[in-house]
């Protein structure tokens, strides 16, 4: 399919899916309104009498009466409300298929996290909304949950603890936001369509013959929908997350999800409970606003400030180069050589996740794209780290370079792969499309970040304090986007060029060993002599 068609389909369909989940949380939460609302008119001679509420809205009164099934006949014109909960979870099943099981996973998958396959992630998703709503409804039909509902609720919430725990530790952190939406939505439809619906059909069909009507039928359809009412908060949240990288970027997602769902439920249950019970509602408010006052505390202990968020100019993007290599003043002590080497590849080359880049990013790059771990051009490889590791110790650097280490988004790919930089050089990261990306740290040695880039040419600085091998800058909005950035105490590194070509600048004579580094395949070392004398060329050879 077309890039452009494809991206029209999918805004309709969200389109679609929205305004039908609008109207039926609208009317899951005004039917929890009205039998919390409903006062029994003790004048009434109408049987099955349970209570009645007069409102006013659009200029004029309504007064609705709760009348039981059974005493009451079934009127001629009965209005059902089911499809807008059977189009919610059609829709949102369409967006979840041809957004997260397209493309070969590609925002299904995240190697940061997890190396699961995309068959076993399709597997597990699909398993997160069916085999969830197995369990649940297994769960809540058997005996012991509707004589003891606390029992029924702790299960409940252990299994979706363990669920957001289990899709946060295998997916991206916007697939299992949203899968675990999946799961909710499949209870919440699955209640209607498999329990709610088909019970009070039984009871209508048995009031329409005039004969009894089971009235447990009508206590669990209505414990059914309880449920849902819970539910619909936490699903909004999940729904609206998808614009902010903070929750499910986090390095704990899964207790973000877990503490904004509580809190979203406390909240919920003060609505349900206001008007019957305010003392006990009061309580849920508490709660509520405490969980979400944690959470954003929480985040805050996580994340770093930075040092500049701006907007860069095309004539500061001039004038910024990237960096690939650190130099350094000659020692006016000793002899110093510029060792050169050369990274050859022998074998074939790998081809990378084929991605299925958004409409704005594949104008940037036209045809099939693929993901960027391994560059061989000729023989020869790319990213390559190298550095030296044995040599220089008791000896401490502080010529640290004033020119940034520039790290660029752009067509939804992070140019260059690998990066180097000294402690305490300014690292400069670029947003050059027009689509919003985030910029996450996966750190030990350093303060992590998380921070959102909406606008295009808007950049952020930062100096990172602490050596590290290696930090990894991440966009959680686009799984498959990911750099590696090497902070090095000394100057002596280089990065491997197009065509395989690094340099260490001005090395003191000695003897060293000089390690090179590629994500894919791991490292290689070589010792060396150095003098002022030397020129041989040092080879590394990686093979598949």
């Amino acid at each position: 399919m077309n890039q452009d068609l494809f991206e029209w389909v999918l805004l309709i369909a969200r389109w679609v899916h929205i305004t039908v989940a609008v109207t039926w949380i609208g009317t899951s939460i005004f039917f929890m309104w009205l039998d919390r609302t409903f006062e029994r008119n003790e004048m009434s001679n109408r049987e099955g009498h349970v209570g009645e509420v007069w409102m006013v809205h659009g200029g004029g009164f309504y007064h609705v009466e709760k009348l039981l099934m059974g005493p009451t006949k079934v009127p001629q014109n009965l209005h059902w409300f089911k499809w807008e909960s059977y189009w919610t979870w059609m829709s949102g099943a369409f967006l979840v298929v041809m957004i997260f099981y397209t493309g070969d996973g590609t925002f299904l998958l995240d190697s940061s996290v997890s190396q699961i396959s995309y068959f076993n992630a399709v597997l597990l998703g699909i398993f997160s909304m069916v085999g969830s709503w197995l369990f649940y409804d297994f769960l809540w039909e058997r005996k012991f949950t509707k004589d003891s509902p606390v029992m029924g609720h702790i299960l409940t919430l252990i299994w979706f603890a363990g669920m957001s725990y289990l899709l946060c530790k295998s997916f991206s952190g916007r697939a299992a936001y949203i899968h675990i939406g999946g799961m909710l939505g499949t209870w919440m439809t699955a209640n209607v369509f498999m329990r709610i619906i088909p019970r009070q059909l039984k009871m209508v069909e048995a009031s329409a013959k005039g004969g009894p009507v089971n009235q447990d039928w009508g206590k669990n359809a209505k414990n059914r929908s309880t449920h849902n009412t819970y539910f619909t908060l936490p699903v909004i949240f999940i729904m609206v997350s998808n614009h902010f990288p903070m929750t499910y970027g986090h390095d704990y997602n899964w207790l973000i999800l877990l503490l904004i769902s509580a809190s979203g439920a406390c909240i919920r249950a003060y609505f349900v409970d206001r008007i019957k019970t305010p003392g006990r509602s009061k309580k849920f408010a508490v709660a509520g606003i405490f969980l979400m006052v944690f959470v954003i505390w929480f985040t805050s202990q996580k994340s770093t400030a930075l040092v500049v968020v701006s907007v860069a100019t095309p004539e500061i993007q001039k004038v910024i180069t990237p960096v690939t290599e650190s130099t350094t003043a000659a020692p006016s002590n000793s002899a110093v050589a510029n060792v050169k080497g050369v990274i050859d590849f022998e074998g074939v080359a790998p081809v990378g996740k084929r991605i299925l880049l958004p409409a704005a990013c594949a104008k940037s790059n036209p045809g099939t794209i693929y993901s960027n771990e391994v560059i061989v051009n000729n023989g020869k490889l790319q990213n390559v780290l190298v550095r030296v590791i044995k040599g220089l110790e008791g000896k401490t650097f502080t010529d640290v370079p004033t020119v940034p280490v520039i790290l660029d988004q752009k067509g939804c790919i992070y140019h260059p792969r690998v990066v180097a930089a000294r402690v305490g050089q300014e690292v400069v990261i670029i947003n050059s499309d027009t689509v919003f990306h985030n910029v996450r740290s996966i750190s030990k040695n350093n303060p992590t970040f998380n921070v959102p880039m909406a606008k295009k040419d808007q950049r952020i600085s930062k100096r990172f304090d602490h050596a590290e091998i290696f930090l990894q800058a991440k966009c959680s909005v686009h799984p498959w986007m990911g750099a590696n950035i090497a902070v090095i105490e000394h100057p002596y590194f280089a990065i491997s060029n197009e065509q395989g070509e690094f340099t260490l600048k001005n090395l003191p004579e000695g003897h060293y060993t000089i390690e090179a580094w590629h994500e894919v395949f791991g490292t290689k070392t070589v010792d060396i002599t150095v003098s002022n004398q030397s020129n041989e060329i040092v080879k590394f050879v990686f093979k598949k």
